[in-house]
């Protein structure tokens, strides 16, 4: 048993896990705690991570209590998954300051040409930069599904010409920023790009997220379940249309989606399982549209799908 004492404001319980763990010990821990963050210790750019690849995991709460039995799973999940050895940090954080420090301690993530970071970060030179801080709206760049869409886009960037692009779930925008940057006005042209959410926080996000990395001039942000507002629909056909959300929405909108692509369009799908991926891929043969290329990213996938 931890023993915490009780004037703790918050805490934080890390740990270095294979990626083959990542996602069970993630989701365990993610019901008792605060937020959980991960991210990859992998310094090469890869498409795919091996289960032997080594991820670091942070579990945060706000009390000693919870703190305890955070550390108390952790211990237990790890024995189950015959890693009893790893070594478990548990640190008492500032009241005011957990969430601040989480940020200052979050890396450069790069993805291709991308590098993703905060703005107490500088980037490398030569690369595309999306300056995306903490905060509550899904999309910091270091989930799997996040940074696989983030090399699907690098790996068709060189290919294609976007001038519409729709980013479906747009969480923190990171998608949408990538696209107005990587279509910027270079060969492949300058895309206008809708951003759209269902959450009203994620759209306020994108549209300060936007404002931070200047591209506001290409970003318009709406509030859409699905593809319900009328400004998603005004906007079509798009050449580009990106969906990282669900498996179960994405097999719901095959259809919707297949009607909103260009014909000589390509859509980015993601958030699912690599075990999902056969049903997912289903639902969008049927709605007409085929499947070019995948990325794998430890237990994530995004497809890549066009006519």
């Amino acid at each position: 048993m931890y023993n915490l004492p009780d004037d703790a404001a918050a805490w934080s319980v890390t740990l270095t896990l294979p990626c083959s763990a990542l996602d069970a010990v993630a989701k365990i821990l993610g019901e008792h705690a605060a937020a959980v963050a991960t991210h990859s210790l992998e310094t090469c750019d890869k498409t795919e991570n091996t289960p032997e690849d080594l991820w670091r995991l942070t579990a945060y709460c706000a009390d000693a209590a919870r703190g305890a039995v955070l550390a108390v799973l952790a211990k237990e999940i790890l024995s189950e998954l015959g890693l009893a050895e790893t070594e478990i940090s548990i640190k008492m954080l500032p009241e005011t300051d957990w969430v601040a420090q989480n940020a200052r301690l979050f890396p450069l993530l790069f993805a291709g040409r991308f590098v993703v970071h905060g703005d107490h970060l500088r980037p490398p030179p030569g690369r595309i930069a999306l300056c995306v801080n903490a905060g509550s709206a899904f999309g910091s760049g270091s989930h799997g599904s996040t940074r696989g869409c983030l090399l699907a886009l690098d790996r068709i960037g060189n290919r294609r010409r976007i001038a519409r692009a729709l980013d479906l779930g747009t969480g923190s925008g990171i998608l949408a920023i990538a696209i107005a940057k990587c279509w910027g006005g270079g060969g492949m042209g300058v895309a206008e790009v809708l951003a759209a959410d269902i959450d009203p926080a994620a759209v306020a996000a994108t549209k300060e997220t936007a404002e931070a990395n200047g591209v506001t001039k290409q970003i318009c942000c709406v509030t859409s379940d699905g593809f319900a507002a009328p400004k998603i629909g005004g906007g079509a056909p798009y050449d580009l249309i990106c969906a990282n959300i669900l498996a179960d929405p994405l097999q719901l909108l095959a259809a919707e989606l297949a009607r909103h692509l260009a014909r000589d369009g390509i859509a980015i799908i993601s958030g699912l399982l690599v075990s999902q991926e056969a049903t997912v891929t289903e639902h969008y043969r049927d709605a007409g549209l085929k499947l070019v290329d995948q990325i794998q990213v430890g237990n994530w996938s995004s497809l890549l799908l066009t006519w």
